[in-house]
């Protein structure tokens, strides 16, 4: 079906009786759709409907009735619509018939006049240029309305992100919640995040580029596994978030401050009745044990929160061998 719709390539006809009949055959011998109209008001509507050009004559074209109707409809057409007419003239120089013409231009714009009589090619070709012209129209409103909704979805991510960093800022500054140094390493993370998401096109980001990011750092001491997974972009933002947490206190408090120590991250996906899930784990081993903190702040509100699980709630491990976290969420 065409982009505009079912009728939207359709060549509407408004002659008189015996030509209309003719271009009719011609235009629909070359594969055309056709309507013959059977007065201005018909036109009109039909024009409304959808339809590629119009076949015009010289003479109902300066009826008074045509010009005020499909003057007005040509008036309210939308930016990116130049409705094209292929206008059938007599053979005439007089200054009469140039004044006629320039008035007719004036007033429909995209014209194309074809004097009669004319070879059968000339209107087919005629007619094939202003369905293409019409075609390039119906290209421009299918960018138009891309861009248009583009727009709207940058708006609505972009309230998004600033309600992010709103929250981390709000409860990084805090007591507590670290100060402005791990504010400034959250923003960085949640940075990364964004830079990932518009590199997918801004639809998202893969998990294994997201764990990537922030422990290429580290080198062999942290191990990756897991298939790839895509996360929709605000999955992937708290993704982003909570390895980036755990990284951090990885260095300060656990397996990464000493030298034997490494870590492990892995998930899965799980096959869901509705819509898959994926288990996200983070085990470190060879440091210190794993002590619960004596203030819950916002770093452990984040682990519990930045995305959302699906299921029992994100699990910690503070046992001797090490710290352990796993979370099962969404990946949408």
């Amino acid at each position: 079906m065409p982009f505009g719709g079912a009728a939207s390539e359709r060549a509407l006809i408004l002659l008189r009786r015996r030509n209309a009949e003719v271009a009719s055959q011609l235009l629909t011998g070359a594969a055309f759709a056709v309507k013959i109209c059977a007065e201005p008001l018909e036109l009109v509507a039909e024009l409304k409907a959808g339809a590629g050009f119009a076949v015009l004559s010289e003479d109902v074209a300066a009826e008074s009735v045509l010009l005020d109707s499909v003057g007005k409809w040509l008036m309210a057409q939308p930016t990116w619509s130049d409705f094209p007419f292929i206008m059938l003239t007599s053979r005439s120089d007089t200054p009469s018939r140039q004044s006629a013409a320039t008035q007719l231009l004036e007033k429909f714009g995209n014209i194309s006049f074809l004097e009669k009589p004319f070879h059968p090619t000339t209107l087919i070709s005629l007619a094939t240029t202003a369905l293409r012209s019409r075609r390039r129209q119906y290209d421009a409103r299918a960018l138009l309305d891309r861009y248009e909704l583009l727009a709207r979805e940058l708006q609505h991510r972009t309230k998004n992100l600033l309600s992010v960093i709103l929250s981390i800022a709000s409860a990084s500054l805090r007591d507590g919640g670290g100060g402005g140094e791990t504010l400034i390493a959250r923003l960085h993370s949640l940075a990364k995040a964004q830079d990932l998401i518009f590199e997918e096109g801004g639809a998202g980001a893969r998990l294994e580029h997201i764990v990537g990011r922030v422990v290429e750092s580290f080198g062999a001491r942290v191990t990756v596994e897991g298939p790839e997974i895509f996360l929709k972009a605000g999955v992937a933002q708290g993704f982003a978030l909570i390895v980036h947490e755990l990284a951090t206190n990885a260095v300060k408090y656990g397996a990464l401050t000493t030298p034997s120590g490494s870590v492990s991250v892995r998930w899965r996906l799980n096959a869901g009745v509705e819509e898959p899930t994926l288990t996200f784990t983070w085990q470190e081993r060879g440091g210190p044990p794993a002590v619960p903190p004596e203030h819950r702040g916002f770093g452990t509100l984040l682990l519990e929160k930045a995305v959302a699980s699906s299921g029992d709630p994100p699990y910690f491990d503070y046992g001797p061998e090490g710290f352990g976290y796993r979370i099962t969420a969404r990946c949408r």
